[in-house]
């Protein structure tokens, strides 16, 4: 039975940590153990971790001393394979002194995060010097696995649907549609790059204009404070609400008109596959992901990001046109299927087999 370590700096409620907890559910357990090894113990998923999968403090806290503490970590866990997440974690572990084969993984395109990096020329230096150790740089994409390869050509790619759904909970065809409510839901962390800002103007437009529209946000984050004084001071108080980190963000997707995601970059967009899953017709930005696997006006819609009034403007026609949405929902849902938990844990597995056993030297 092989180990398999999952290194990340921490359990919150994102992208690629949901991601890991999918599949350390899925994992054939007659062939592989999984382990969760994190830089602070602490993240809303750490409640839903599989009780059999133990969960390890990494410890150095510093960038310099962090590749040390995780090569002690793997080797006092006798991991065989060890998958990280995250720029700074990916480097770590390429730089940990271990005889474990490694993953890397990027869930966005490199260059939206490096644009915002702080000291970017050394960065892309180290993904250039480490990135081509890896056994395999993972990636939910092929647009995200080429974006990798302009900045490390000599990086090994494999591409890896990302795990979202689950088969069985698919219906065969989309329930029936509720009557329309004006009612919008998002959900992602509260940061810059999801938007919210944007949403929340665009919502206050349309309130402005009379329109019957509401909106809640699910999730959590750093811009929570920021987020709140936007919606008191937008004129459409009364309209939108921050939900928080909810267990129950399935029904709430499932109980909306439609759901939108206006990030200014987004890698892939786990959400939406969920919201198409359940039937519920999404609105998006062009910001690298969604337009993967969204084509507009057949399963799902697109817009331009950054724009308050156009977006306005798209969420204000699609909920006037029942027609519209009813149109994308069973397209979407054949999306949906191309991402499920058990096809993408298969994937994932398959790239562990290929790898030989750990390193000799």
């Amino acid at each position: 039975m092989r180990r398999v370590a999952f290194v990340l700096p921490h359990f919150g409620a994102g992208g690629a940590e949901r991601c890991v907890l999918n599949w350390l559910g899925a994992l054939d357990r007659t062939r592989f153990s999984p382990l969760l090894m994190l830089g602070r113990r602490e993240g809303e998923f750490l409640a839903l971790v599989p009780r059999d999968v133990p969960v390890i403090d990494i410890g150095g806290r510093r960038a310099l001393t962090r590749p040390l503490a995780i090569a002690r970590r793997l080797a006092e866990h006798r991991v065989d394979i060890a998958y990280a997440a995250t720029s700074a974690m990916n480097l770590a572990l390429m730089a940990a002194p271990t005889r474990c084969r490694r993953i890397v993984s990027e869930h966005t395109p490199p260059e939206a995060y490096l644009a915002e990096a702080k000291w970017r020329a050394p960065r892309v230096a180290a993904m250039r010097l480490l990135y081509p150790r890896a056994d395999a740089v993972a990636v939910p994409t092929v647009a995200i696995g080429e974006a990798v390869a302009a900045i490390v050509p000599r990086a090994r790619t494999a591409v890896i649907a990302n795990p979202v759904v689950q088969a069985a909970s698919l219906p065969v065809t989309p329930p029936d549609l509720h009557a329309d409510s004006g009612h919008i839901v998002s959900a992602g962390r509260l940061v810059a790059a999801k938007g919210y800002d944007v949403l929340i103007d665009a919502v206050a437009l349309l309130a402005a204009r009379g329109a019957a529209v509401t909106l809640d946000i699910h999730g959590d984050g750093p811009l929570r404070g920021a987020l709140e004084a936007r919606i008191a001071g937008s004129g459409a108080a009364s309209r939108i609400r921050l939900m928080g980190h909810s267990a129950a963000l399935g029904c709430a997707i499932a109980e909306a008109d439609l759901f939108v995601l206006a990030s200014r970059r987004e890698g892939f967009g786990n959400v939406l596959i969920e919201a198409m899953a359940a039937g519920t017709p999404v609105l998006a930005t062009r910001a690298g992901g969604p337009e993967q696997f969204i084509v507009d006006g057949v399963n799902g819609f697109l817009v331009a990001p950054g724009d308050a009034k156009v977006l306005a403007d798209r969420i204000a026609g699609l909920l006037a046109d029942r027609d519209a949405r009813i149109a994308v929902r069973a397209p979407a849902l054949v999306t949906a299927r191309d991402y499920t938990i058990e096809a993408s844990t298969r994937t994932f597995e398959a790239m562990i087999d290929a790898l030989p056993a750990r390193r000799r030297t």
